[in-house]
């Protein structure tokens, strides 16, 4: 009697045991999440990757291994946990829902600002909760990992137990290959998208277009906001003691200045290089320019540039090769964006505008005096 209590005890005690090892738990400190993963079978890097959003060198990485290592059965990873993977929708059945155990004194509000600010009232429908209090050793669920990429890996791989029927050759004349118009270029219209797979051309699985096109939104929303700095004009004192340098400030007051917008004009701070323009010496470069984003300029035709080695306040006439020209003033100098061209100058988009240009990059002739 107590050896069949003892075994039903043991017996609940494994299958708790085992429901909870099925779950992903997210574990780490704030900034360093991650899940665990035991390898099963002949799991690589590049599977994990598809599952869970993270990329081989990721996981390597945050594993401390070798990327091309070869990984043994049993062997538990961690994946790092970030807003790109761990996403706040169930959009496909596939998705695994990822916990967080709940410690002493936790409630939904820290889980939110924890779990990269998951709504508040997401995590309440989630896991049923009518208040925000929780239980120590509670199970939440924080968001979802796998999606697509789960979907796709089991759309394509088959059943463990499945017999996989290959059609035979046809056996017949040979059909001699009938070359590419060029080689090396793909007609995706005829052909339809491809990619390089084991030495062979293969079609793109609908996760490789799903992780393609997130890649290239990511690209062009990083590119969109490297336009938009706009860095607050450098004191005079800094440049001159970073530069090493003494140059002539301007004194111009602007009140003394009576201007009225006109189009086709240089500008308001025109009438500032045209007062200098007799008594200074003109410095001139060329050079490419790009621009950023700014209000001013459109209406009272206030012109503003980012140009290196030239002291903020300075006046500069920007001339395109259309002979079209402006004046602005400097704020400070062109910030380093990664992946971006070497500038002379950004200009505002009203400077750009004004002188008809609406590409990302042309080129400039530039002339400032001192």
């Amino acid at each position: 009697m107590y050896l069949r209590k003892y075994l039903l005890f043991v017996f609940l005690f494994l299958s708790a045991l085992s429901n909870a090892q099925d779950k992903l738990i997210a574990a780490g400190a704030t900034g360093d999440l991650h899940i665990i993963h035991q390898l099963k079978g002949k799991e690589t890097l590049s599977v994990l990757s598809r599952i869970y959003g993270a990329t081989p060198r990721q996981i390597a990485a945050y594993n401390n291994i070798n990327v091309s290592a070869v990984l043994s059965p049993g062997v538990k990873l961690k994946i790092p946990l970030s807003e790109e993977n761990l996403v706040q929708e169930q959009e496909f059945a596939t998705s695994e829902p990822v916990f967080h155990i709940a410690g002493n004194g936790e409630n939904l509000f820290r889980l939110s600002q924890r779990y990269f600010k998951v709504p508040l009232a997401k995590l309440r429908e989630w896991n049923d909760l009518k208040t925000d209090v929780l239980k120590k050793g509670q199970a939440i669920v924080i968001g979802f990992i796998g999606g697509a990429k789960l979907a796709a890996m089991k759309a394509d791989a088959p059943a463990a137990n499945a017999q996989v029927f290959v059609k035979p050759p046809v056996i017949g004349a040979p059909v001699e290959p009938q070359p590419l118009k060029d080689p090396n270029v793909m007609d995706a219209s005829v052909d339809g998208s491809r990619e390089m797979k084991k030495g062979e051309m293969k079609p793109l699985t609908e996760t490789d277009k799903f992780f393609a096109k997130a890649a290239a939104d990511k690209a062009k929303k990083e590119a969109e906001a490297a336009t938009n700095i706009v860095p607050p004009p450098v004191p005079v004192e800094q440049f001159k003691e970073a530069n090493k340098v003494s140059p002539v400030e301007y004194k111009i007051s602007e009140e003394e200045l009576r201007y009225t917008p006109k189009q086709g004009d240089e500008g308001y701070f025109g009438l500032i290089y045209a007062m200098d323009e007799p008594v200074k010496a003109k410095v001139n470069k060329a050079g490419e320019a790009g621009t950023f984003k700014s209000l001013s300029g459109f209406s009272d035709r206030k012109f503003y540039v980012l140009m290196n080695d030239v002291l903020p306040g300075t006046i500069v006439r920007i001339s395109t090769a259309d002979n079209k020209s402006v004046c602005a003033r400097v704020l400070g100098p062109v910030p380093e964006i990664k992946g971006a061209p070497a500038l002379i100058i950004r200009l505002s988009n009203a400077t750009a505008a004004a002188l008809g240009k609406a590409d990302n990059y042309f080129p400039v002739t530039i002339t400032y005096l001192q």
